[in-house]
């Protein structure tokens, strides 16, 4: 029975600065934060932008494919 006591007094001791360390959190903020209307900017089409870019797709590496479908925006 003494060891049991001894037991229970060691391991309260040792879990004591356990229980001590609780965090305390800030509560969230309530306001709502500003969101601002961002509008993309049109892009404007050219006779350019409006042909097949299809052609672009013969190309067998993804920078040729790349760099020939940029002429098209």
């Amino acid at each position: 029975m003494k060891r049991f006591a001894l037991f229970a007094a060691l391991a309260a001791l040792v879990a004591a600065p356990a229980w001590a360390q609780t965090l305390k959190m800030p509560p969230p903020p309530l306001t709502k934060p500003e969101i601002k209307d961002i509008k993309p900017e049109p892009k404007h089409l050219t006779a350019k932008s409006r042909e097949d870019a299809r052609e672009c797709l013969k190309f067998t590496t993804n920078r040729e494919i790349i760099v020939c479908a940029e002429k098209f925006l």
